[in-house]
């Protein structure tokens, strides 16, 4: 039996908490709890990269504020979805049908952000790194098991998505697939296959691209003759954490929004918000709170809103490099001191 690691962080999602999730590992790395293992998905994924890429944090810090990540931020492009006649009353739709996962929806071709397939166009700086036993790695994505001929047919109960755990050889080994099957009556009747599969052939980056490919938000990518979609298909994998190590780190995150909790419930079968009550339940050693961060951060960081004068969805972005870098600044020390905080009084608890 393989022994387990002592502690595991999780990264869980959100393409603009990047440089927090950065400034939460050089915390705890402070702190003398550096992780052994990191799990990420979504957004988080590549936070973990960046982390594998770079040997120390004051380099992964300066690499997310480098002209070469604010290129790709600041030329992020918007698809015709973003246009209040499409995507708008297609989330009122969803926010009036309460099913699980009645049809097979159209992710498609219905998504909001144009990205690349590969990755290293983006990120030359990226290109090679690799799932490392100097920082053990799991990416959260999932295999769509359906094809776009069958997209808008009634599901039936059947499964479309079967979560998949990327990551290297020797930490593979670390995991038993029917140990982590999640049973709660939440998961029952949702589009996710019950068992997790394990991919290992897979390079970081394509790992990276897998699991931010949320729906209706990032195109599925496709590897290997296959199609894949993103970590939401499991934010917060607390069950793989506590399989794997011995103490567990997460994020204390918001709850889902309305139109976040009705594309959930449309796509994967499943209520976020119950999923988050899930993971409280399941009492991780310590957790980070993060729940007031769009309040916290107003202003320095990323928000979707509505542009009404032109009908359509609008991101806001940094004016000019210089503001990039310190928005980017005031994440990274949001994330420390959360951390910082957040462990503190944990110990005084105890």
């Amino acid at each position: 039996m393989n022994q387990k690691f002592e502690k595991a962080v999780l990264f869980s999602g959100g393409g603009t908490r990047l440089m927090i999730y950065l400034g939460m590992f050089s915390a705890l790395e402070e702190l003398g709890m550096k992780p052994d293992v990191l799990i990420a998905s979504c957004g988080g994924a590549f936070a973990a990269t960046v982390v594998n890429a770079f040997s120390d944090n004051l380099s992964r810090k300066q690499y997310l504020q480098s002209e070469e990540y604010y290129q790709f931020v600041s030329k992020t492009t918007l698809t015709k979805h973003r246009k209040l006649n499409k995507i708008g009353l297609f989330t009122l739709k969803k926010l009036f049908n309460k099913n699980n996962a009645p049809f097979i929806e159209d992710v498609f071709n219905r998504y909001l952000v144009e990205m690349n397939q590969d990755l290293s166009e983006d990120f030359p700086s990226l290109k090679n790194v690799k799932f490392s036993q100097e920082i053990p790695t799991l990416i959260i994505g999932s295999e769509i098991l359906f094809n776009s001929k069958e997209v808008n047919q009634k599901r039936s109960n059947r499964k479309l998505y079967q979560k998949t755990i990327f990551t290297d050889f020797e930490t593979a080994k670390k995991i038993i697939p029917n140990q982590i099957i999640i049973n709660s009556e939440n998961l029952k009747n949702s589009a996710i296959e019950n068992l997790p599969k394990i991919e290992t052939r897979f390079s970081m980056l394509e790992s990276t691209r897998i699991s931010i490919s949320d729906m209706f938000y990032v195109e599925p990518a496709f590897f290997h003759g296959k199609y894949f979609a993103g970590g939401a298909v499991d934010l917060v994998p607390i069950e793989l954490a506590k399989h794997i190590a011995d103490q567990v780190i997460v994020e204390k995150k918001q709850s889902y929004n309305m139109t976040e909790e009705a594309f959930v419930r449309s796509v994967l079968g499943y209520s976020g918000n119950e999923r988050l009550q899930e993971i409280e339940k399941l009492s991780p050693d310590f957790q980070i709170d993060t729940v007031n961060i769009k309040q916290d951060l107003e202003g320095h960081y990323l928000n979707k809103g509505i542009n009404w004068r032109k009908f359509e969805i609008d991101f806001s972005f940094p004016k000019s490099y210089p503001q990039f870098k310190s928005d980017m600044e005031k994440q990274w020390q949001y994330g420390f001191d959360k951390t910082i905080k957040s462990i503190n009084i944990h110990s005084i608890a105890k």
